[in-house]
């Protein structure tokens, strides 16, 4: 593995010629002090006022939770915050060089500079922002968002080591993830709310000196109306300072003059204009392309009645009285300024995009501007392949946005808009194919660049796979991410010193690796592994990041999963397990069932609901390994997945999408009723909210004879009430996400629930239902699903799943509309020898998804041979397929059944849960009902504790040398009673 990084990664010949000296970091310098976590952590903290003075924080990431009433300064610079479960706080937080992150949290006024701002589960806020990126709120209401003006002792040198430039602020330009139709999460605040309004100023003697205030006049970043002015039909005006060392005194002036004659200023930038951009946006003047190299620029927007006029007679006079010989533009005509404002932007918007620095490519430009380019002449067309490139280019990133904001749910609203973006990517991709040459010359256009085009596209069919549930684009994701691999478009991303573009290649790697997890990619995933382990190292040695110890934990995430996910060996050898359904695990139906099933309305799967809330369990990128393993057992297995995937080349070259893109746009609602896969949605830890609303989206999509599967991995939930009487609320249910994590009273201390997921140690109880609780008397916590949660969906046909330790409590739900509903339920116990494995997957899940693997682990085996392997398939295949058998061949089974029984998926489960049944019912660990599955409707002795079943399992026993762990014989009646007992 080291030699293919290695390969791919390689430094050239000419980098060994020059010899760097060591880079020297943080932690080897001998003057560093030590750091007191303590000291940059405010946790339960309670009618406080704390105070953090100059080079306290010095850059260290700072996190603020569980704290009430409480006011916060921090007059320092801080690479990262973090603020959770805070209420009725006040905090200011000086420049942060990283990310500002605020989740659920109530009624608090926020002031910070940063580069990036985030909310999420948040509500009547307060925020002054300061932020050089896009502001996100997530599930958040009622934010109320200002533009901050501060200033204090050392503002303007803190705002500099935390690497923020003060003109780049897009405070008001609000992304909101969660929507809502006809109105706005957030609003935005005019000049009049200013922050020490809200805000008090701090009086403690240790801040007198510090002269703080909100005056906008002297404020280190100007204030500006943003989106507050975008739409109103007014003047406008571009005012453009050339790299200078009185640009920013000059800029600030020609700010407070235009203020004084009622002139708005509504945006400012600072960013490094190249030279062809500078002679499109002023108009082919070589003067100002000169001007451009110096260093970036500071652009002024001012709207106004005749904003033009003004702005020009007082930078005149300003530039006679006081900057002379200052290098400046001004927009001439109201005309020229709109044309010019908007490619200002989008310069502005693309500038990492079109960083200066010539890249190797592959020399494969089209005929055409091989000719163009030869003769010379070709300087229109030349301009306007550039045009085309960055018009597709800037469209592209705008649709590939646009995505984040539609609903995840239902079919109808999303599929046009992936198929206009697969579109345009599309064209964008064919066209830098048929122009390489060209726009390496005139764009500049670099290997990382065209990386960046592959990776969304493979994000785009990963996605697209997600929302259809077709493995085809699966494998078309790993197509384009396996191109970026092997043609080492991200191989030099390193030498352009920006830790953004290592990010970018780090999460391809991650993204990469979950495409080959679902696909059973072993060797290449493994090799990515220890590649991504590389990057991470220099991305660490590099840039000594804030967010390091999140990328080591996401490598770890990766490894614990593949390692769970590999632990059975075959000869010493660790394999790896599909899941996914194809044609010799299907028990066919006996003949003569058309008989039984001729008089009954058959139902198919068509709705898929996958729901992972186990807090502990082992996860990576949003998937327990519990959903992991579900969301592959109701797909099947395409032929082109039969191969050895290790082995097997891409079927298609990401150089030709046309024809996966013409199966996008043409996949319409009506396809979905014939697809080979049922349609499913994957909530990881999702709250009661997503719950709901992804279930009744489900819900009404479902077509006439289909059926909704609902499947519920979570921990349980048990009222503890006294006497327990309503079945619908009494018994408890399963937990959802409340919150980011569980309460941080609880996060340290030992679990006392008893689980039956296969990880996290936890200390048995004799209890039949031992579960956490967090209600007193007869209030039932609102952030659990309950049995009476599901009532409402039983008017149409619901298949239902639950893996939890209080699976009991959906026992004997009322079958309220006579629709045909089947429920699978786990057991509550787990074996004390189990306990130690509980976060590495349900033992049930485990059963349902994969009945090898539960057999062997319940026998304690991990290394069979080939032989015992190969016979250990036959039997337990044998048993499955006379499981199916009994079902229709059983005079006690209830009909219910049988309306799910011509499904393949649930043909399988149902008969994958009486093994599951049995299996558990023979063993000797395994003793009482708690520790045995149940259903509802419940099934009949004569398939659960079938003699001849019993006979084929401790059989299979027998040929892996397991036959002590499990009862001497098949059970009798009397064994049946006693055990019950």
């Amino acid at each position: 593995m080291g030699c293919l990084f290695s390969f791919f990664f390689r430094p050239t010949a000419s980098a060994d010629i020059v010899e760097t000296p060591r880079q020297v970091f943080s932690w080897e310098k001998e003057d560093r002090q030590a750091i007191r976590k303590e000291d940059f952590i405010l946790d339960k903290l309670k009618n406080e006022t704390i105070y953090r003075l100059s080079g306290s924080i010095n850059g260290q990431q700072f996190i603020v939770q569980n704290c009430d009433n409480c006011t916060v300064y921090v007059f320092d610079h801080t690479g990262q915050i973090q603020i959770d479960d805070c209420t009725n706080c006040r905090i200011l937080i000086g420049p942060v060089h990283g990310s500002v992150f605020i989740r659920d949290s109530t009624n608090c006024i926020l002031a910070t500079v940063c580069q990036q701002f985030r909310t999420r589960d948040c509500r009547d806020l307060y925020v002054y922002l300061s932020c050089t990126s896009q502001p996100i709120i997530e599930s958040s209401h009622n934010i109320k968002f200002g533009c901050l003006t501060l200033n204090y002792d050392k503002l303007a040198e803190q705002y500099k080591l935390a690497d923020i430039n003060p003109w780049n602020n897009t405070w008001g330009n609000i992304h909101d993830f969660t929507t809502i139709p006809g109105g706005n999460n957030y609003s935005l605040l005019d000049q009049n709310e200013n922050l020490f309004k809200h805000l008090p100023i701090p009086i403690d003697p240790s801040c007198s000196h510090m002269n703080i205030n909100d005056n906008m006049e002297t404020s280190v970043t100007p204030f500006t109306y943003g989106e507050l002015y975008r739409h109103r039909n007014e003047e406008r005006c571009l005012v453009v300072f050339f790299q200078n060392s009185n640009a920013d005194s000059c800029a600030r002036e020609l700010i407070l003059m235009a203020k004084q004659s009622e002139i708005v200023l509504v945006q400012t930038k600072y960013f490094l204009i190249n030279e062809m951009s500078a002679s499109r946006l002023f108009s082919g003047n070589t003067t100002y392309n000169s001007l451009v190299t110096k260093g970036p620029v500071i652009g002024l927007e001012f709207a106004g009645t005749n904003c033009i006029q003004i702005c020009q007679q007082l930078l005149n006079n300003l530039i006679k009285l006081k900057y002379q010989n200052l290098s400046h533009f001004i927009s001439q005509s109201a005309t020229d300024a709109n044309e010019q404002l908007q490619k200002f932007y989008n310069f502005a918007n693309n500038e990492r995009m079109t960083a200066t620095g010539v890249s190797s490519i592959d020399k494969n430009a089209s005929p055409g501007d091989q000719q163009r380019l030869n003769e010379g002449n070709g300087n229109d067309y030349e301009d306007k392949i550039v045009q085309e490139f960055s018009h597709l280019l800037e469209k592209s990133k705008q649709l590939f946005n646009g995505l984040r904001d539609l609903p995840q749910y239902g079919h109808k609203q999303w599929q046009p808009y992936f198929g206009r973006t697969f579109d345009v990517y599309t064209k964008l991709w064919k066209f830098q194919q048929q122009h390489r040459v060209l726009l390496d010359k005139k764009y500049n256009l670099k290997r990382w660049q065209i990386g960046e085009i592959a990776s969304k596209i493979g994000q785009l069919y990963y996605h697209f796979y997600i929302r259809t549930s077709e493995t085809n684009y699966l494998n078309e994701a790993f197509a384009f991410y396996s191109a970026i691999r092997t043609r080492a478009y991200y191989s030099k991303v390193n030498r352009e010193e920006k830790p953004d573009l290592m990010v970018k290649k780090l999460r391809y790697y991650a993204r990469f690796i979950v495409v080959c997890l679902l696909l059973k990619k072993t060797k290449i995933m493994r090799e990515l592994v220890c590649e991504l382990n590389r990057q991470i190292d220099e991305y660490v040695k590099a840039y000594d990041p804030d967010d390091s110890l999140e990328w080591q934990l996401v490598l770890n995430e990766i490894s614990t999963f593949i390692d769970v996910d590999n632990q059975l060996n075959i000869d010493h050898i660790p394999i790896t397990l599909s899941y996914r359904l194809n044609n010799s695990l299907v028990p066919p139906l006996p003949i003569g069932s058309e008989k039984i099933l001729s008089n009954i309305q058959l139902y198919t799967v068509e709705e898929i609901l996958i729901i992972g809330n186990y807090q502990d369990q082992i996860k990576f990128s949003e998937l327990t390994i519990d959903m992991y393993r579900m969301l592959q057992a109701v797909e099947k297995q395409s032929i082109e997945s039969t191969l050895s995937y290790d082995e097997k080349t891409t079927v298609q070259s990401p150089t030709s999408i046309n024809h996966q893109q013409r199966d996008i746009y043409n996949f319409h609602d009506g396809d979905f009723q014939h697809r080979p896969n049922p349609h499913k949605y994957l909530l990881y830890k999702p709250n009661f909210s997503q719950i709901y609303a992804f279930t009744a989206s489900a819900f009404k999509e479902l077509p006439n004879h289909g059926i909704l599967l609902l499947y519920i991995s979570a921990d349980g939930y048990d009222t503890h009430l006294k006497s327990k009487i309503e079945q619908s609320y009494d018994f408890g249910g399963v937990k959802t996400n409340n919150r980011r994590d569980d309460t941080i009273e609880n996060s340290n201390s030992p679990p006392t629930s008893t689980t039956n997921t296969l990880g996290k140690k936890s200390p048995p109880s004799s209890s039949t239902i031992t579960t956490t609780t967090t209600t007193i008397g007869s209030i039932k916590d609102i952030h659990n699903i309950f049995p009476g949660d599901l009532y409402p969906f039983l008017r149409k046909p619901l298949f239902l799943i639950i893996d939890s330790n209080n699976s009991i409590a959906f026992q004997n739900m009322p079958n309220l509309f006579g629709q045909p509903f089947v429920s699978l339920l786990s057991p509550i116990k787990l074996p004390t020898v189990f306990h130690d494995y509980q976060n590495k997957g349900s033992l049930f899940t485990l059963f349902l998804t994969s009945p090898i693997y539960a057999f062997c682990f319940v026998c304690h085996l991990n290394d069979l041979t080939n032989e015992q392997w190969n016979l250990c398939q036959e039997h337990i295949n044998k048993i499955i397929f006379e499981i199916t058998k009994l079902f229709l061949k059983s005079k006690l089974v209830d009909s219910t059944i049988y309306h799910f029984f011509a499904d393949e998926f649930l043909r399988l489960f149902l008969s994958r849960f009486v093994f599951c049944y049995a299996v558990l019912r023979l063993h000797r660990a395994f003793k009482g009902s708690g520790f045995y599955p149940s259903s509802q409707p419940q099934l009949s002795n004569d398939l659960l504790e079938n003699v001849q079943i019993h006979k084929m399992i401790l059989e299979l026993s027998a040929v892996l040398n397991v036959r002590q762990l499990f009862l001497e014989g098949p059970l009798t009646t009397t064994d049946l009673i006693s055990s019950n007992q």
